[in-house]
């Protein structure tokens, strides 16, 4: 009886609401989201993006039979993380079914209003200056104290804004009201039904329900959910202050909107004309480091000790990337996936007596990313491979740039340090790193991955190949480098001296550099004496060969490189290699700094296997670590083996799912404003 009785009341209440009078057109999202907005992703229409993306190889492999039980699991999966992540709005995108009429759009905000901060900054310097006078204070010291204060206030607005996080969703319900009100009802039902609160309030006119959700002891403040249908948009956010601002541009968009944020109208005005008329089914925009804070912000603040990677970036100049967005377009007539992306990130602005000629500041200056005309496999890469990535990079700087970054993250002034005990420690290498090294670093690099088989967690090899302009010099460093280190092999091939490193076998020497602890300011790690710290590439194997330095995951890698190969058998002249690159040459690829190809079914196949066994989480591929990454809590410590979620023993073989995986390509192209990136998917046919 108490829940029929509870339904109605939510109907009730949510009709008297949410109906409201219906407009001629809804409003795009961009103009309705301010420019807070960290994360944005819109799709213009839901039913086309379902069709195209049915019609996709992804798409027909999702809905083979035998991917069914799998697929269900992980849409299960999927249900539990949106309902965690969407219980403050309580909507879904399932729940939208039937509801949009047209553009579907989430975002993450970071709610901050820059005129209130910057009039606490000079009401602080008024302040303080004052205060100097008061004290006597002559012009130099007053200017000081001036500095300190803001300083000081300047460091609590900004540990103030990584707090500030809020979440939007907008949907076009235009000719769907009376489902859209119907959704509401449910919305109101649920909320109601886990203990909230409803209330409504009135902004810009418009009457909002709102929902206070029974606060929790870890909460500072209870959740609330506010709702409103206005202008055939259904809007809701998880801030009254959001939402405010999101209702006061029906009536006066203004300029402080997402549309005319530079970054953002940048990236879409690149990927719209690079689409060449091509339909975008989805867009998307991203502002990499305060999305990271609100990510952080939701999860309950920075969980781990040490040094905070996050902050060590945005010091270093890296905030020069100030957004990154574009387009895509699924199952267009010569495409699976059509891709185009603007990474933003224009010069650094220099102020008056600024003599600095680089593009940006600090460690950020190891970004520079020539183009080139001649981005074609180098003639002895192998055919057989699984990726293929090759850049353009000033590397001999970059070395150099670096050292900025490496000391903040240590904590120390250690990179001098290090490279002058190299080169005059007695018992080290004496190494000039400048003169035997760098100086002898090119501009041309090379990564390309593959795998053994049968797959296990180490199965995927990789190989860095870094051009030489001197290679009989940089092989003596190497053999000087490697001939007192306990943890290298010399190994011979074909004339080549290699050099392995056995890191899971051989005890390293430790290196101590005065003042610094490897705790990074938190003391000695509380370890056992037995403990070691796990190497990223447990094993490795370096020489000289072809004009490259080449280093690589396994030794045999190496071998395998070093075998000549037939020459009228190179990776150019795979098909499917030569379909990629006439594909992105078609895209506008000319004269580029980054070219990657890649055959997805090779590339996927270790992370596939490793699912299957139930041992992803040991994954020691690159995409294994990232989806590892992904799915690992940020307060997890850093060493623990997650979970894994996913039943993987529900997939089928590999073999029945090679045939929808096909190549695939993007190149990236450095330009005044950041890099521009573009790409495709082709099918396994190469129709």
């Amino acid at each position: 009886m108490a829940q029929p009785l509870l339904s109605r009341i939510a109907v009730a209440l949510s009709l008297a609401v949410f109906v409201t009078t219906q407009a001629d057109a809804a409003k795009p999202s961009e103009t309705l989201l301010p420019n807070t907005t960290k994360a944005y992703i819109s799709v213009p229409d839901v039913d086309k993006l379902r069709e195209h993306f049915d019609q996709t190889q992804f798409g027909l492999l999702l809905n083979d039979p035998v991917m069914q039980p799998f697929v269900e699991d992980v849409k299960g999966q999927i249900r539990d993380k949106l309902s965690e992540a969407s219980v403050r709005l309580g909507l879904s995108w399932d729940d939208l079914e039937g509801v949009y009429g047209g553009e579907v759009a989430m975002a993450l905000l970071q709610p901050w209003d820059h005129e209130v901060a910057a009039a606490t900054l000079e009401a602080a310097a008024i302040e303080a200056a004052a205060q100097a006078k008061a004290d006597g204070k002559n012009a130099k010291d007053a200017e000081a104290a001036i500095a300190v204060a803001v300083e000081k206030v300047q460091k609590m607005l900004d540990a103030e804004r990584r707090q500030q996080r809020a979440v939007a969703m907008l949907v076009d319900v235009t000719g769907h009201l009376p489902q859209a009100n119907e959704l509401l009802a449910k919305v109101a039902q649920n909320h109601l039904g886990k203990g909230a609160v409803q209330s409504s309030i009135e902004i810009e006119g418009v009457t909002i329900a709102v929902f206070t959700q029974p606060k929790k002891q870890e909460e500072a403040t209870a959740r609330t959910s506010f709702y409103c249908i206005h202008e055939d948009q259904l809007v809701s956010a998880d801030r009254q202050d959001v939402m405010a601002s999101i209702l006061a541009k029906f009536k006066a968009p203004g300029t402080d909107d997402l549309k005319d944020f530079e970054p953002y109208a940048k990236a879409m005005n690149y990927s719209q004309t690079a689409m060449q008329g091509t339909a975008a089914h989805l867009r998307y925009f991203l502002e990499p480091f305060g999305f990271a804070e609100v990510k952080r912000a939701y999860s309950g603040g920075r969980k781990r000790r040490g040094t905070d990677l996050l902050r060590v970036l945005q010091n270093q100049g890296f905030t020069a990337v100030q957004g990154i967005g574009g387009q895509i377009s699924l199952k267009t007539e010569e495409h699976d996936i059509r891709h185009h992306t603007l990474v933003y990130a224009p010069a650094v602005k220099r102020k008056p007596g600024d003599l600095a000629v680089t593009k940006y500041d600090l460690a950020t200056r190891m970004l520079e990313f020539p183009n080139q005309a001649d981005v074609a496999p180098m003639p002895w890469i192998p055919r057989g491979l699984a990726t293929h990535l090759t850049f353009n990079w000033k590397m001999k700087e970059a070395f150099w740039y670096a050292e900025s970054l490496v000391n903040e993250f240590a904590g120390d002034e250690v990179f001098k340090d290090v490279i002058e005990n190299i080169q005059f420690d007695p018992h080290g290498p004496q190494i000039d790193i400048k003169k035997e090294f760098t100086d002898h670093l090119g501009e041309r690099a090379t990564v390309i991955s593959d795998y053994r088989l049968p797959i296990t967690p180490k199965s995927e090899r990789l190989l860095f190949a870094i051009e030489v302009t001197n290679p009989e010099t940089v092989m003596r460093t190497v053999n000087k480098a490697m001939e007192n280190d306990p943890a290298a092999k010399k190994r011979e091939h074909n004339g080549h001296v290699i050099w392995e490193l056995l890191n899971e076998e051989a005890e390293v020497a430790e290196v101590l550099i005065e003042g610094f602890d490897g705790g990074f300011g938190f003391g000695d790690a509380p370890v056992e004496e037995e403990e070691k710290e796990k190497p990223f590439i447990p094993n490795s194997a370096v020489t000289v060969a072809n004009g490259h330095l080449l280093i690589a995951t396994h030794v045999d890698y190496i071998v395998d490189v070093l075998e000549p190969a037939p020459p009228a058998d190179p990776l150019s002249a795979a098909a499917d290699f030569q379909a990629v690159t006439d594909a992105l040459v078609s895209l506008g690829s000319k004269e580029d700094s980054f070219r990657l190809f890649a055959r997805t079914d090779e590339a996927y196949r270790a992370t596939y296997e490793l699912l299957r066994q139930g041992k992803m989480p040991e994954s020691e591929s690159m995409l294994g670590k990232v989806l590892n990454a992904i799915f690992t809590s940020e307060d997890a410590e850093e060493d623990e083996l997650r979970e894994q979620q996913l039943d993987g023993s529900k997939l089928p073989e590999f073999q029945v799912v090679r045939r929808y995986l096909g190549p695939t390509g993007c190149f990236i192209r450095t330009v005044d404003e950041g890099w521009t990136v573009a790409g495709c998917l082709l099918t396994k046919d190469l129709k």
